[in-house]
């Protein structure tokens, strides 16, 4: 395999990984963390980087030019993710295959933030965007390069998310294919179905509502659908680069007292933890949630059978009701014969920065405690708060 290490960032390695799918526009708007991803680009000779007056005007025209058929690079993060959120709903209903990178943060509530946070794309949860969580700067790099692929086999758009800072920042070894092999794999982007390219054709227009009711679910089946596609894609990943991304990782679940659940960079620390405590008298198996949308439900539900309880644990907070990867996994089990008490915990809210001992305390009070509380766990340095 022709891949050359290179010690970089996750804006690096999402910005090289635009670059390697053949993407030589971008339409960006400078945000922290992402606007490494921005400087990247503009540092490219043969590549087009235009700094629009907003992130909305970043994925206006971001719209523009894969309605001409041609790929489109767009990165962004918290607030700006947000004043994209009327075109959100557009790029989708609109069935563009658009790619884009989120570096996750805080959003604005009782003041500024800039760590990691995951509101601001599940936020973006019901648009009909795919979305994807990565734990290190090789998964952003591979994860955009699959994101493509998925994207123009479905037509529908994709989000490649990760924690601002502790990966848009920190360096890491991260191997990166030769732009021959990147582009053997993604391929050519084919525009002969777009409504564009045989005119007469308009869109954007009044839609009846029998007509929109269609539309939607036809999208809803075509997320569902997405997850064998996503599969299918990842194992011809897999034969090509060597690395292997499913929709959900499991590791040491059968037969655990705990089913442990994260998505992000937590995932390090979670086996950082259960590598420290393998010796604690409690098995604990561990399942990375990398797909949020599609939802990957049975194989989700197969995995947490396998243990007595389940504990999410979310950096993340859908105020009144808890962490949101916690919400959704409690449908997992809704009209089942079987189910697992579930254990919500919400940590790392604003970037505050998540322990191997916060996972511990995590643990030791799943194990003690019969049954969940209604709401959620609160869980920092200082214990767990109810």
């Amino acid at each position: 395999m022709d891949q050359t290490s290179r010690m970089i960032n996750g804006a690096e390695a999402m910005a090289t990984a635009f670059i390697l799918a053949g993407v030589r526009i971008a339409y960006t708007f400078p945000i922290t963390p992402q606007s490494e991803v921005m400087d990247y680009f503009a540092e490219q000779s043969g590549f087009t980087c235009i700094n629009a007056d907003s992130e909305y005007n970043v994925l206006a025209g971001a719209e523009g030019v894969l309605w001409s058929g041609q790929r489109c690079a767009v990165a962004t993060a918290s607030q700006g993710l947000i004043l994209m959120s009327e075109l959100m709903w557009e790029v989708s209903g609109n069935r563009l295959p658009l790619v884009m990178g989120v570096f996750n943060r805080g959003l604005k509530g009782p003041g500024w933030c800039l760590g990691s946070q995951h509101n601001d794309s599940l936020f973006m949860r019901d648009t009909g965007w795919l979305q994807f969580y990565c734990e290190s700067a090789q998964e952003i790099l591979d994860m955009v390069l699959i994101g493509f692929r998925l994207a123009e086999r479905i037509q529908l758009p994709v989000m490649i998310a990760g924690d601002g800072f502790y990966l848009s920042h920190e360096r890491e070894e991260v191997l990166v294919p030769s732009a021959a092999q990147a582009e053997t794999f993604v391929g050519k982007r084919d525009a002969s179905d777009m409504p564009l390219s045989r005119p007469p054709a308009s869109y954007g227009g009044l839609v009846p509502p029998q007509k929109y009711y269609a539309l939607f679910r036809q999208m809803h089946r075509d997320v569902e659908g997405s997850l064998e596609v996503f599969q299918e894609v990842s194992a011809e990943f897999e034969a090509t680069f060597g690395r292997r991304y499913d929709p959900v990782e499991e590791a040491d679940c059968d037969g655990a007292d705990i089913v442990l659940i994260s998505a992000g960079t937590i995932s390090g620390t979670i086996r950082k933890a259960l590598a420290d405590a393998g010796n604690s008298g409690h098995k604990v198996g561990f399942l990375k949630l990398r797909a949020f949308r599609p939802f990957p439900l049975r194989q989700l539900r197969r995995a947490m059978l396998k243990g007595k309880k389940v504990a999410v644990l979310d950096r993340s907070l859908a105020l009144g009701v808890g962490g949101i990867f916690g919400s959704e996994l409690r449908t997992v089990f809704t009209n089942q014969p079987e189910s697992r008490p579930l254990f919500s915990f919400v940590a790392g809210l604003g970037g505050l920065d998540v322990t191997p001992g916060m996972v511990t305390q995590l643990i030791d009070y799943v194990a003690r405690t019969d049954s969940p509380p209604e709401g959620a766990l609160f869980l920092t340095e200082a214990g767990i708060e109810e």
